[in-house]
């Protein structure tokens, strides 16, 4: 079986940057006067930015995050208590719980009172980590991190019940209490994102340094998601500013040589270094003078186009490369895919197909024609096949697509129009909340299609993908995938066919559980959905 090539990226850098010397180290012979009063200024801009720390939305969100957390969990006590309880009353529950016979009303003081070991079990697991420092302050994967943590933290509750009590440790509340938690508490951490961070303080200060088409890029990108809570202040540059274009009107604030002077008039909380014109030596004096004044620091990398988030850092004496080495689509891994699919694609059709009845009675109530819209969608090797949706629009909607070409309101040779009058009142619902796009799963079913993936073109939008674009082909396209969490219809189409390049070239079963998992709020944000 012929490899993979795996590529990695190395930062670019001068042939300064990576010989040792006084250059790259700043080092330079002083006093030993001068040498206490640099120590001394460094100690007191490290006291300053400690005092501000407090202030600050990174450290905002991490309190707000432990309240939240320990909120759930007191919640989850009570719960758990409250069931055991309602539960010892039914027959069959009751012989389950009989081999726990520890007291109920106890173990709620117990597990209210071990509401700090809950709180390092998170803490241990990085889970007060992502608030602080990532961008909109969550990841996806949190969720399973959560679950680890509160089931490692339950087993080791468990061993010391155990070893005080004995076989009457209150085991049937503890066991009630890690169901109530796994749910509990991400659904808590959720409700604080959605009330509390949505206040300004919560909202990070950010300058972008670099002005040209990547920054204005980025600015553009940062104003289309809110709810990454970022505030762009300004760009700073040493070269020529380049015209925003469709972007946001942001501000030119200076030059490199500013930054201290704007960290602390602007009271930036982030820094974005986005392909300025500026030198190396500078580069390495940004950085080090946002570390010192406690602001976070992200770097547009080199050929950005190509690195997906799940790129690997390697390590060569300190000098980081970017792995982006592409996936083997190998038959063991696209079957392992296909399982994935199967699996839980047969288990979700299963549970929605008495929404899926309900949902039909309602479009035929709404307006004459049939209750699935087939289309011709172009697959995984170029083949065809039949795309199911619930329809949205009148019956024969798509022979009048041509009459509205000149309202068309997307890049490409795809067709989106917000205030498309062939919708029906009920379909604006259902697009709304992507519930049109639901009997997809039959598509998952049959093998057309899989849940993770790139978007199924149409047959003559699949025809202007050309060259490297093709690559997405090579892997079954998907209900939901990067585009779809990422923007939907808001990516332009040029955009969207780089999605799905990153995503077949790094796919990954994990990814894939991640996609799905940032599908729940990019549905409920509704951004892009029409």
């Amino acid at each position: 079986m012929p490899h993979a090539a795996v590529v990695s990226v190395v930062p670019v850098l001068s042939d300064a940057a990576v010989v040792s010397g006084g250059a790259v180290a700043d080092t330079v012979n002083v006093g030993e006067r001068t040498l206490h009063n640099e120590l001394a200024a460094r100690r007191a801009a490290r006291a300053r930015a400690q005092a501000v720390e407090r202030r600050r939305p990174a450290w905002l969100r991490q309190a707000a995050t432990v309240g939240a957390d320990a909120i759930a969990l007191a919640f989850s006590a009570f719960v758990a208590v409250w069931a055991v309880e309602a539960l010892e009353a039914a027959p069959l529950a009751g012989r389950l719980l009989s081999a726990f016979p520890g007291a109920a009303v106890p173990s709620l003081w117990l597990l209210l009172a071990l509401t700090p070991v809950w709180v390092v079990m998170l803490y241990v697991f990085g889970l007060y980590r992502e608030p602080g420092r990532s961008i909109g302050g969550a990841t996806s994967l949190e969720a399973l991190s959560g679950l680890s943590a509160l089931t490692a933290g339950s087993w080791l509750v468990f061993i010391g019940m155990i070893l005080v009590d004995g076989a009457t440790a209150p085991v049937s509340a503890l066991i009630a209490f890690w169901l109530a938690a796994v749910v509990v508490v991400p659904l808590g951490r959720w409700v604080a994102r959605a009330t509390v961070w949505s206040r300004p303080a919560f909202v990070e200060r950010t300058l972008i340094v670099g002005a040209g088409d990547v920054g204005h890029t980025l600015a553009a990108k940062i104003a289309n998601h809110p709810e990454y809570r970022l505030e762009v202040v300004g760009f700073i540059d040493d070269g020529e500013p380049r015209p925003n274009g469709k972007g946001p009107d942001v501000p030119m604030l200076g030059t490199l040589a500013d930054l201290e002077e704007l960290i602390a008039r602007h009271e930036l909380d982030r820094v974005i270094v986005a392909f300025s014109q500026g030198r190396h030596p500078e580069f390495l004096q940004l950085v080090r003078l946002c570390a010192d004044h406690g602001v976070k620091v992200n770097i547009v990398p080199r050929f950005f186009e190509v690195v997906s988030s799940q790129a690997g850092v390697d390590d060569v004496e300190g000098i980081p490369l970017l792995d982006v080495g592409h996936v083997e689509l190998s038959r063991f891994n696209m079957g392992v895919k296909r399982a994935f699919d199967v699996v839980v694609g047969g288990l979700g059709m299963l549970v929605a197909l008495p929404v899926f009845a309900v949902i039909a009675v309602l479009i035929k109530l709404d307006s004459p024609g049939p209750v699935f819209f087939r289309q011709e969608r172009m697959g995984r090797g170029g083949r065809t096949f039949q795309m199911y949706k619930f329809r949205s629009m009148t019956d024969g909607a798509d022979k009048r697509r041509h009459e509205l070409d000149e309202h068309n309101e997307y890049s490409g040779p795809m067709f989106k129009m917000k205030e498309d009058p062939r919708i029906t009142r009920l379909g604006a619902w259902l697009r709304r909340l992507s519930i049109d796009e639901a009997p997809q799963i039959f598509n998952v079913v049959k093998g057309d299609m899989s849940l993770v993936g790139p978007r199924p073109l149409w047959v003559e939008e699949a025809k202007q993908c050309r060259g490297w674009t093709q690559k997405r082909l090579d892997i079954t396209p998907g209900i939901t995938g990067l585009w779809q969490v990422t923007g939907r219809s808001d990516i332009p189409f040029d955009e969207m066919v780089k999605l799905d390049y990153l995503y077949v070239t790094g796919w990954s079963l994990g990814w894939d559980l991640k996609l799905l998992l940032q599908t729940v709020p990019a549905v409920l944000g509704r951004r892009g959905a029409y």
